[in-house]
């Protein structure tokens, strides 16, 4: 079982995080998510408490992830962002 658990987590790369990241904002916004920086901060995008939630919301759904900066997405770009998701869905290393 562990096996399919770490091959799933592995889909989990920061470019198919990021990927996703821009879907969800992208559809929170109303915006092209291609025209969404990589290395922007959400704050320039005019992300706010509400839909930081909303984002915070969609990830969990999506991967599981429960976001440790919620409160400060804002400052944060869709990388940084990205890169907490698969530090959080990092397997674990198994114990003997």
């Amino acid at each position: 079982m562990s096996a399919v658990r770490s091959t799933a987590q592995e889909a989990f790369t920061r470019d198919a995080v990021t990927e996703q990241l821009k879907q969800l904002l992208g559809e929170l916004l109303e915006m092209e998510s291609s025209d969404l920086d990589d290395e922007v901060p959400l704050s320039a995008f005019g992300i706010d408490s509400m839909t930081s939630a909303v984002l915070v919301s969609g990830v969990e759904k999506w991967c599981g992830a429960q976001l440790e900066s919620a409160g400060a997405l804002g400052s944060l770009t869709l990388t940084e962002v990205a890169d907490e998701v698969v530090a959080l869905l990092r397997p674990l290393p198994e114990r003997n």
